[in-house]
């Protein structure tokens, strides 16, 4: 499974003031999300975050959560749910032997003003949320008239994987 970001800021007008592409890290506790998804448990994603944090991930990629460091902290809200028609249907590309699921998510103008470094997909139910994923960027300086949409893109390999191993 692989899995990449493209992320936007747009001002009022909807013309795209700052860009970035990021190449996503599954958190431990996101692989463990899946695997609960398979077996008929667990919560699907549901919301999408950002935080301030650029710190690389660690071999044990047990990142649990996403950043709001209180010497930087956004301003307002820094998840966002994703609705159910955000999510496209699943493409197949079999020439890779792939199936991609596409999915978009935009925080909204009031939503994380500040200077954002990293994002994720998360799994919410009420007060508990698992981080699915995790990537940094470049910061992107996001003012209060500004909103920010990321596209992700996740793509799910098929046939023979005894490669992987």
């Amino acid at each position: 499974m692989r899995a990449s970001v493209r992320i936007e800021l747009t001002n009022q007008a909807g013309e795209v003031i700052a860009e970035r592409y990021a190449e996503n890290a599954v958190m431990r506790a996101g692989a463990q999300l899946i695997a609960d998804l398979f077996a008929g448990r667990g919560v699907p994603i549901t919301h999408m975050g950002v935080g301030t944090s650029d710190a690389p991930e660690t071999e044990a990629y047990a990142t649990l959560t996403l950043t709001n460091d209180p010497s930087e902290m956004l301003q307002g809200g820094t998840e966002a749910p994703i609705p159910p028609e955000a999510f496209f249907p699943a493409e197949v590309e079999e020439s890779r032997r792939l199936v991609r699921l596409r999915v978009r998510g935009t925080l909204p103008s009031a939503a994380a003003v500040g200077t954002v470094r990293e994002a994720g997909l998360l799994a919410r139910q009420g007060d508990t949320a698992v981080l699915y994923n995790r990537v940094t960027f470049t910061p992107i300086l996001k003012g209060e008239d500004h909103e920010l949409t990321m596209f992700w893109e996740v793509t799910f390999p098929y046939g023979d994987l005894q490669w992987i191993m």
